[in-house]
């Protein structure tokens, strides 16, 4: 009896657990609760059905002999477990729908594999006992479990990066509706000889585990895919904008040095009429010259030239999209971060500033950008209004608003790469209608 509850428990265990690890995985930081107080409610639950569960392995004595109808009453209990598990998973998620089914199919086709393997090679390989969770079948399931552990948790963080890359929904719709019919395909090939009580082919048993190791395959080889592709498109972008900025800057520049090469010829004019003593015409020129000044000045923030045409730009930018703008830039001149970077980084914070204040009454536009250095950390703190019906989730990322998407949404995976890369940190949040986004970068120490 003792031993029999040891086989039912593990080998519940041995089939859920893995199952509910790599659905949760690529979610981990998406709970709509505390992670602890999910995990312990979901853990709960499992420890009450494993409970349900080897009570009738156990008591109907299915350890000692098969019984079609004990068979079937575990199967229930079983199946009433990965309802509840779907049920929980699919509200627990704060994620797109689309991507928690991918990752639910995906994870499904592994369990099946992993079930019928176990058995198959149970019962015509090692010619064991064919009853449920024998000793020789727990054995395989940690044997084939830690296999293939690795590379189920290698595709699920792909799947966690593609997820996060602002990739289509409709493209996620149709991946997901694919893999759904090639896995209920392969459950019908292998189910219907079984229901027909006829006994399956080793070869045609085999076939059907090679498609589902295939098919985890592919899915890897598909999301890598689509990860590589997202990536290159949002570094052409990042370069599209930086290339744009440099131009706005040198832009910029141009005016400045063609009103300081002016400069001379304004100053012998004024001379030339004080010299004549006409001091209303010198006092109408000087309403001119600083008519001109105030078209042409770019603003002062910083020292740092690229810093400050950008801000310079972007201000000017605002004031026509009618948004009223506070910078406050405490910073160095240099900074140590790359002029590359700091552009991207800079760039795509303010485009999406004036973006989500382009959707509201102009009384309500306004932005803040709090740039400053504290020792070697380089902080960024960009405030500002949205609309909250305009702000699309992707799992805890806002995704763009824009009909353009295959143009647009790589805003903020390129500053959180950016952040990455400086050993930092990038968050945004959304609370009563005002956006936040905030980044703290470790600048590399001077030599």
């Amino acid at each position: 009896m003792l031993l029999a509850v040891l086989h039912g428990l593990c080998g519940f265990y041995l089939q859920i657990l893995p199952c509910s690890f790599f659905c949760l995985y690529p979610f981990y930081d998406s709970f709509r609760y505390p992670r602890k107080r999910v995990l312990t409610a979901v853990g709960a639950a499992l420890g009450i059905l494993s409970v349900i569960f080897t009570y009738f392995y156990a008591t109907q004595d299915i350890y000692a002999n098969e019984n079609t109808d004990s068979y079937l009453l575990l199967n229930i209990i079983f199946l009433l477990t990965l309802e509840m598990l779907l049920g929980a998973y699919l509200f627990l998620i704060k994620a797109q729908i689309v991507h928690k089914l991918f990752i639910f199919i995906l994870v499904a086709n592994y369990g099946f594999l992993m079930t019928e393997a176990v058995s198959y090679t149970t019962e015509y390989i090692l010619n064991a006992a064919a009853y449920m969770y024998s000793d020789s079948a727990l054995i395989l399931h940690v044997l084939f479990n830690a296999i293939l552990l690795y590379p189920m948790m290698d595709l699920l963080r792909h799947a966690r990066k593609a997820f996060r890359s602002g990739i289509d929904s409709c493209i996620w719709k149709n991946l997901t509706l694919v893999l759904g019919i090639f896995f209920a395909g392969l459950l019908i090939f292998y189910e219907i000889p079984h229901s027909a009580g006829m006994d399956a082919d080793h070869i045609l048993t085999l076939f059907s585990k090679a498609m589902e190791l295939m098919l985890i395959f592919l899915c890897s080889i598909v999301l890598r895919t689509l990860e590589l592709a997202q990536e290159q498109a949002a570094k052409r972008h990042a370069l599209e904008a930086a290339v744009e900025n440099y131009r706005l800057m040198a832009k910029t520049t141009n005016k400045v040095r063609e009103v300081r090469h002016e400069m001379n010829h304004h100053i012998a004019a004024l001379s030339l009429l004080m010299r004549d003593q006409d001091y209303e015409g010198a006092e109408n020129y000087l309403k001119k010259m600083a008519l001109i000044s105030s078209e042409t000045s770019s603003g002062y923030y910083t020292q740092h030239m690229l810093l400050n045409s950008m801000l310079s730009e972007y201000k000017k930018q605002a004031e026509a999209k009618q948004v009223q703008v506070k910078y406050v830039i405490l910073v160095p001149n240099p900074v140590a971060m790359e002029d590359m970077d700091l552009c991207q980084f800079l760039s795509n914070l303010l485009d999406n500033a004036l973006e989500a204040n382009s959707h509201l009454n102009a009384a309500d536009r306004k932005l803040s950008l709090t740039i400053r250095q504290s020792g070697n950390f380089l902080y960024f703190l960009c405030e500002n209004p949205c609309d909250p019906a305009r702000l699309h989730l992707m799992g805890n990322t806002p995704g763009t608003s824009k009909s353009d998407k295959r143009n647009h949404g790589y805003g903020i995976p390129i500053m959180k790469r950016i952040a990455e890369k400086y050993n930092g940190a990038f968050r945004v949040s959304t609370q009563d209608g005002l956006f936040t986004a905030a980044a703290n970068l470790c600048m590399p120490a001077e030599k």
